[in-house]
Order: structure tokens, then sequence, then C-alpha cells
């Protein structure tokens, strides 16, 4: 479509797909039940090669993934990265999950600014704020999620969280990336990086 046409264009389409620059050593995986198996193995290996790791805890931890693709699919995700690096001596973890939501059936979208006033009033002491990103305004959220004693997984450390909600152009639809990690004493750090991903969005035609 050239530049006049989509000027004029009442009716614009939404774009097709995003661009998203990630560090080196994140790696994707694809959210299709049909193909994250085998990359999530390949993930764990590459992850575990330099550790004394048995294959128990390989295995523990490919199914650990798993189910977090699972569960990020159910929810709308369609890709999600994991980095597990040793920075120096200090062995440091993240992720990242990128979800499409869709408003349900028979209803609107919220506005980006509603959306942030009503997090605002649930997330006591917590981060909350409108800001303005290359691919448009997004919701930035940043809280702490604090493990209950009795974590079924045996977590006990807390998770930072940063979510960035972003509207998608001439959609209903809204682009949630939502970034985790549980290295507290890092997390001011790694949260810097996050929204630095964050601002790399790109909009495809």
């Amino acid at each position: 479509m050239s530049g006049a046409a989509g000027a004029s264009d009442p009716h614009p389409a939404p774009p097709s797909d995003y661009r998203l620059a990630v560090p080196e050593g994140w790696e994707r995986i694809v959210l299709d039940p049909e193909r994250w198996a085998h990359r999530i193995d390949k993930v764990v290996k590459r992850g575990l090669r330099r550790t004394k790791a048995g294959p128990r805890l390989e295995a523990a931890l490919a199914e650990r993934m798993r189910e977090q693709a699972e569960a990020a699919h159910a929810n709308g995700g369609v890709e999600m990265y994991v980095m597990n690096q040793v920075l120096g001596q200090v062995p440091v973890s993240a992720g990242l999950v990128v979800t499409v939501l869709r408003p349900p059936p028979g209803t609107e979208a919220g506005d980006l600014g509603d959306i942030t006033r009503s997090l605002a009033l649930r997330a006591t002491a917590e981060d909350v704020t409108l800001v303005d990103l290359p691919a448009g305004p997004a919701v930035r959220h940043r809280y702490v999620r604090r493990p209950s004693p009795d974590d079924p997984d045996g977590n006990k450390l807390p998770v930072t969280h940063l979510d960035v909600c972003l509207a998608v152009p001439h959609s209903d639809q809204r682009l949630l990336l939502s970034f985790s990690t549980p290295m507290e004493p890092l997390a001011d750090a790694l949260v810097g990086l996050f929204d630095s991903v964050a601002r790399t969005l790109q909009w495809m035609a």
C-alpha cells in the first residue's frame, strides 16, 4: 500500500506482526504445542551444559518449563524468552512472555488510562504509570510477588515483575510484555534492562 493510499484510508489495517529485540543469550520459545517440546529440551540442555546437573534435574526443569509454556499459551501467549546466564560469578535468570489480549465477545477493550487507574487502585505501594514508548503509549506496572510458605514448587524467592501493556494500533487487541526475575538484589538493574527491551518493540505492516 502506498503512503498516499494509507493516509487516506479511513479504516487502516492493524499491524500484521511485531518485532522485538532481546539481548544475546535470551532463548526464544514459540508457544506452539507442536513445537515447544523439542525447543525446551534444547534450551534446558544448553543451560545446564556447564553444570553437574543430572538427568533427573534436567527432566524436572524441562517439565516445569513445559508447564509454564502451557499456562502462557492458555492465556493467549504467543512466545516466551528465558535467560539463564552467569555474569561474572553471579547466576542470573529472567523471563519474558508475550501475550495477545483480546476482549471477551460482546465487550470492548478498556482504555489504557482506565487500565492504569484500575491497577493503581488494586496495587498498593506498587508502581503503575502510563508511559510513552516508540511503539505508542503503554501501561507500565512493576510489582513483586512473594511465594506462599506452602508453594507447591518449593519457591522461596520473591519474584519481581514488570508488565508493559500496549494497544495494538487500529484494533481492539492489546499486547502484553510480561517480564520477571527472581534476582531480587539485581531487580533494579534488570528492570532497567526490561524497559530497554520494551522500547525496541516495533509494529510490522
